[in-house]
């Protein structure tokens, strides 16, 4: 193999690593059609056992409760929530903690009333994780409720496995470029001596 091929197929492979750090996903620009829901973890792994908050939001001032159904990888329901009254803030305000996507939502939407709940939870075991949440509306009387909309968050969860603890992502793609920069120069080293 080329040393050109071999130094772009590294290049590329850190380049994804480092993206996949920072990417970011925008779950709560539905939000514009009246409601959203996002986590603290929307596309990112979860170790099992770390809490992950879930945010509703709604721009719907009948809404008077929302309900969160966790449900693991085998669709089976590990917790229900119910959140009433939802807090009102009125943008660029936004509760304390909330995901920058929210923050980012609300600074291009100034005035606009979001009415918010949340609610966190620790998975207990790995694999694809969703949150159904349940926005009801009152109708008439307070006895009569009806869902005024469904919508859902997911995040995977894994068993711890081991990382780079001292150095971290940055580092551990600096430490490859280092190592392959020996393996240039003794390649070149080699390459001199025939």
């Amino acid at each position: 193999m080329k040393k050109s091929h071999v130094i772009s197929t590294v290049l590329t492979v850190a380049l994804i690593l480092a993206l996949s750090v920072s990417l970011a996903h925008a779950a709560w620009s539905s939000l514009n059609s009246g409601y959203a829901v996002t986590s603290d973890y929307h596309g990112t792994p979860v170790q099992i056992g770390e809490s992950v908050t879930v945010w509703a939001g709604t721009t719907d001032s009948t809404v008077y409760k929302v309900k969160f159904i966790w449900k693991d990888a085998s669709g089976t329901i590990q917790r229900t929530t119910e959140v009433s009254p939802l807090a009102p803030y009125t943008a660029p305000n936004v509760p304390t903690g909330v995901p920058s996507e929210i923050s980012d939502w609300a600074n291009n939407h100034p005035g606009d009333t979001v009415y918010y709940a949340s609610d966190s939870f620790g998975p207990t075991s790995a694999g694809d994780w969703g949150v159904q949440v349940q926005f009801f509306a009152r109708e008439g009387n307070i006895q009569q409720q009806d869902i005024g909309a469904i919508r859902a968050a997911s995040f995977e969860t894994f068993e711890a496995i081991p990382d780079v603890p001292v150095i971290g992502s940055i580092g551990a793609i600096a430490a490859m470029l280092l190592g392959f920069g020996v393996y240039l120069r003794k390649g070149k080293s080699a390459g001199d001596k025939s």
